[in-house]
């Protein structure tokens, strides 16, 4: 059985007659939103990428280093990250060097600094909040660990909340057994 519209329906169905500017003025709102938001989606992503790219840059270049670091080299680092990330927003940065110590089955905290506006070192009580992400070491090893944050607000008010970009880097030091640290650097 075929479905046959009534002569009136199938009239309207057929007529392409239109006005481009109610179109327009109807599918234009939808049109920009739409772009606006996919703007700021890609925003998004892209400031969380250069943040994870920024924080494996800086765990790399720690494990570089043959000198011990200080604050001054940590709150450097921070500025280097801000740099980076071509953030307009406020960036943190912690660095923690710990090793694994066999008998007590524990990861030991050696050192740990933070930018001067940023969140608090690790102490060794904290220090098993991160030593999940630490991956298994020799009796003795030690392992630099990166910590960025990076605060977000969207470009748009697309529905996307304010937010804070966290990632955390585990390196193992290449040219020294472990990252030392001196409070005069």
């Amino acid at each position: 059985m075929v479905l046959r519209f009534p002569h009136p329906a199938r009239r309207f169905i057929r007529n392409e007659d239109g006005a481009y500017s109610i179109e327009a003025a109807l599918v234009l709102p939808t049109l920009i939103w739409c772009s606006l938001a996919m703007l700021t989606y890609v925003d998004g992503y892209r400031q969380q990428t250069m943040n994870l790219r920024t924080t494996y840059a800086l765990s790399d270049m720690l494990s570089r280093q043959w000198d011990p670091v200080g604050p001054k080299f940590v709150d450097g680092l921070g500025r280097v990250h801000d740099h980076l990330t071509e953030s307009d927003d406020e960036t943190f940065l912690r660095v923690t060097v710990a090793y694994w110590d066999e008998p007590a089955n524990e990861h030991k905290l050696v050192w740990s600094d933070a930018t001067s506006d940023g969140p608090v070192p690790l102490n060794q009580e904290t220090l098993t909040d991160v030593a999940g992400a630490i991956p298994t070491m020799a009796n003795g090893d030690s392992a630099i660990i990166v910590e960025t944050w990076m605060n977000y607000v969207p470009a748009f008010n697309v529905g996307l909340k304010p937010s804070q970009f966290y990632n955390r880097v585990v390196t193992s030091p290449r040219f020294t057994p472990q990252l030392k640290y001196d409070v005069t650097k």
